[in-house]
């Protein structure tokens, strides 16, 4: 039986020293490759948990519980709560990863301007930081308006996080304005906040505005005011 065994995975069986290595190689496997296996088995578990719970809160649901999480990633409750302490963990890992995800778009390289003329080329470039802050806003959008959003910024060191990523986005848009714009304290203000996450989660949620019509609102606003 074992010979027949060893003989479907292809193993030596012509002698004893391949009869005992391949008994050895069946019983006392890589133990780097089992554990590789345990590793990708893992994330690929916490990935669908995650997975789920995003999409969970997209379709509506504003704190999902674990059962509806665990079900929706066909695993246990006791199975996410092996990978995850608590239901805050959950939501922690999903506002760090959605965080984490917008900043590598908003840091994005400007690509090279086409334009000749100055005024044309920051107008462009506007135009590009326009259409990166819908992307990423519209992705947060679901995440932003819930209740895990507030709890997971009570904590004072991730308020700090925070607003270290607001300044250095105010910093990016700085690079793309002009000069004049970027003197009129006022001016500048004003065209922050139009590309501000709660300037687009208004026109969206509380106008009902569709992303195409809300997209031409922030870029047109943004044009006015730099006009």
């Amino acid at each position: 039986m074992l010979e027949k065994e060893i003989a479907d995975r292809g193993l030596p069986t012509k002698n004893n020293f391949g009869l005992n290595l391949a008994v050895n190689l069946m019983e006392n496997p890589n133990p780097e490759n089992m554990q590789d296996g345990r590793v990708a088995r893992t994330h690929a578990t916490r990935r669908a948990i995650l997975t789920a719970a995003r999409e969970l809160i997209l379709s509506g649901e504003n704190e999902p519980r674990a059962i509806q999480i665990a079900s929706a990633a066909k695993v246990t409750p006791r199975t996410l709560f092996r990978h995850f302490p608590d239901m805050g963990s959950v939501y922690c890992c999903l506002v760090e990863e959605a965080e984490s995800g917008a900043s590598k778009v908003m840091d994005e390289p400007f690509p090279e301007s086409s334009e000749s003329t100055e005024s044309a080329r920051w107008r462009e470039l506007a135009r590009v930081v326009c259409d990166r802050r819908v992307r990423v806003y519209e992705s947060l959008l679901p995440l932003y308006a819930s209740k895990i959003w507030e709890q997971y910024r009570g904590n004072s060191a991730r308020k700090a996080r925070h607003y270290r990523g607001l300044s250095r986005r105010r910093q990016r848009l700085k690079q793309v304005l002009p000069q004049r714009i970027r003197d009129d304290a006022i001016l500048f203000e004003a065209v922050d906040a139009v590309l501000s996450i709660d300037y687009w989660l208004s026109l969206r949620r509380d106008q009902r505005l569709s992303v195409r019509r809300a997209s031409q609102v922030v870029r047109q606003a943004v044009e006015k005011l730099s006009s």
